[in-house]
């Protein structure tokens, strides 16, 4: 698949990109007993890409419908301080694309297209041209006919060519092949010099995206577990690994060194076949990190800091491993 060009679509005038803010957002669903999304308040400010990152079922795309205010919810969403409920204003500056959206599924896809041009005044039919032709996507066909990453496509397609400056996109890339991912990735950073604006990309498959992302924000079973900028969410947490009596080592002289017991940067203390592993959570630039290091040193274990992927299994409750 080799239709990229260096500049994608047409050029487009910068333009103002809205902030949102959700304060105690929520949403239940009929009377299950704990909610979809549970309570959130968040500033985003505009003009980033931001990770919406959790396991499935956390609430992802639940919390995605609510700020588009496609579902009925307590709390508020507001874009620059204005409500988006039946505010036309508002509406037209966001958008939510993905493979399950409620896209009309008998029509065929240049009829689906043809309303997203209508329903959305920033639409740019040349950049939906370019993608279609790149996705190899049969326009004739009804969405309903198409396969799983056909239709993932055509989701791309229809939230980045609306070229909202609030682009929503729940897990875009389900079922799309390799090429097609790596398509949808240099299509959207291209898209995003021309025209920066705010996406939130909801993904559980972290090592693809992680080079997309400014920011992320880490979702567990409806609640808020973290937001802020990729280095500094990922940075804090730390993997020690090695043998059991060379980890009680480094603890107790790591401990030594401590202003409070290391149980207040514990998260995870797993054991099996002999081999320790610890996960911790700290300040990288503190003075707890150099007194880690040293620590690790004496004692003879590996000390090292997290990637995105294991940092959000720690901070979701999972067992960080040290592959």
């Amino acid at each position: 698949m080799n239709h990229l060009k260096e500049s994608v679509g047409t050029s487009i005038p910068p333009r103002a990109t809205p902030s949102i803010e959700l304060s105690e957002l929520a949403v239940s669903f009929g009377k299950k007993t704990h909610p979809a999304v549970d309570g959130i308040s968040l500033q985003i400010p505009g003009g980033q890409v931001y990770g919406l990152i959790g396991r499935n079922g956390a609430g992802k795309t639940t919390l995605l419908r609510a700020i588009a205010q496609q579902l009925n919810s307590s709390g508020t969403v507001t874009l620059d301080g204005q409500p988006i409920r039946d505010n036309e204003w508002a509406l037209e500056r966001i958008i939510l694309a993905g493979p399950d959206a409620t896209w009309p599924q008998d029509l065929p896809v240049r009829s689906v297209l043809r309303i997203a041009e209508l329903r959305w005044p920033t639409w740019d039919q040349a950049f939906a041209e370019e993608m279609i032709q790149a996705f190899r996507i049969d326009t004739s066909k009804r969405l309903r006919a198409m396969s799983r990453g056909q239709r993932s496509a055509v989701s791309i397609i229809l939230g980045l060519a609306a070229q909202c400056p609030i682009t929503l996109l729940d897990e875009p890339y389900l079922g799309l092949d390799v090429q097609s991912r790596e398509a949808f990735y240099q299509f959207l950073m291209a898209d995003l010099e021309r025209n920066p604006r705010t996406v939130i990309l909801s993904t559980h498959h972290l090592g693809d995206v992680a080079r997309l992302l400014d920011q992320v924000i880490i979702i567990d079973e409806g609640k808020l577990l973290e937001s802020g900028p990729l280095e500094t969410v990922s940075g804090r947490i730390h993997l020690v690994s090695g043998p059991s009596q060379a980890v009680s080592a480094f603890l107790e002289q790591w401990s030594a060194s401590l202003p409070v017991a290391p149980s207040s940067f514990l998260i995870k203390d797993v054991t099996s076949t002999g081999l320790r592993r610890l996960t911790l959570s700290y300040d990288p630039e503190s003075p707890e990190a150099v007194a880690a290091e040293s620590a690790a040193q004496r004692a003879g274990v590996q000390l090292k800091a997290a990637d995105l992927e294991q940092a959000v299994l720690a901070l979701t409750g999972e067992v960080a491993g040290d592959e």
